[in-house]
């Protein structure tokens, strides 16, 4: 296996570093050359017209930001009425079971109050 070969130091002018903390240090890293810049050459058309501009979307129209509004709309208010409907059956159901608790305990109550057997079955 061969060793690496690193490129030879390049000497530069050097320039100023600044970090976030305010602090400045001098690097000896060579000043980056800009990027030369290339012309586009524009080929002209055979019939004499220019091109077209590139159309760009303009973003959302009004009419389609006010069906979007009217659907979260209509998704809220649905779910809105969902949990209220949830909440009523659950409420429903916690007095239906009170209700029945209630007249449970009353009717054992009475029956365990009454001191002898009354009706068909009493003894005699």
């Amino acid at each position: 296996m061969t060793p690496p070969t690193f490129p030879a130091p390049q000497q530069g002018e050097p320039f100023v570093l600044t970090d976030a903390a305010g602090r400045t240090f001098l690097s000896s890293a060579p000043v980056p050359a800009p990027l030369p810049i290339q012309a586009q050459t524009v080929q002209p058309y055979p019939c004499g017209h220019a091109p077209a501009p590139v159309s760009r979307p303009q973003g959302i129209s009004p009419a389609a930001m006010l069906a979007v509004g009217a659907v979260g709309a209509l998704v809220v208010g649905t779910v809105l009425v969902a949990l209220l409907l949830s909440i009523a059956v659950v409420a429903a159901s916690v007095a239906t079971c009170a209700l029945a608790i209630t007249v449970c305990a009353v009717v054992l109550r009475s029956m365990a109050s009454q001191p002898a057997p009354r009706g068909r079955y009493r003894r005699r």
